[in-house]
């Protein structure tokens, strides 16, 4: 990330920590260490382009809320929706394929998001009513295999308390 790059990051948005992940192991181990801290109802949007990691992390946050078999975690891009047990459910939703509102509403997300166990929602940014109260991760490709993980929190000093301890493992550009 440039020194522009990170400059505006930090000026737009103060409150977002900024992770370099050098490998997909880096990331599903990122994903491990947030699904830990978690407080549960919780909602997690992940947003990104295609092939940027955002099933990597969700595997790794899956992993992270208790589920025993982090390989069973796979993009629910035909099936919306994949429901996984760990310390609580965990609602893993694709938005991908997705158009419009009526579409999103066929999905029953006011059933299970914020109200039970964990909600894991790759393409996060289609779910704009939810945004202010969820963890938001952002991913963008830093060419390879490595990427910059933006995360931002509804509560940022919540945020910055709980997750401090995990970023010693991970280069951290912004604060």
């Amino acid at each position: 990330m440039s020194s522009a790059r990170r400059r505006q990051v930090t000026a737009a948005s103060p409150k977002v920590r900024i992770v370099h992940s050098r490998s997909p192991e880096d990331t599903q181990n990122l994903g491990i260490r947030l699904g830990s801290t978690l407080s549960v109802p919780a909602v997690v949007l992940l947003c990104g382009s295609l092939g940027t990691g955002k099933t990597t992390l969700a595997r790794g946050l899956a992993q992270g809320l208790g589920l025993q078999n982090p390989a069973s975690v796979h993009s629910p891009s035909f099936t919306l929706v994949n429901i996984y047990q760990g310390r609580c459910p965990i609602y893993h939703v694709d938005l991908y394929r997705l158009g419009g509102e009526r579409e999103l509403s066929s999905v029953g997300l006011e059933d299970f998001i914020g109200r039970e166990g964990a909600t894991i929602v790759e393409w996060g940014e289609r779910l704009g009513a939810y945004r202010d109260a969820a963890l938001v991760i952002e991913i963008e490709d830093a060419g390879g295999d490595s990427r910059l993980i933006s995360i931002r929190g509804s509560k940022p000093q919540r945020l910055r308390r709980t997750y401090a301890g995990i970023f010693g493992v991970f280069e951290v550009f912004a604060v």
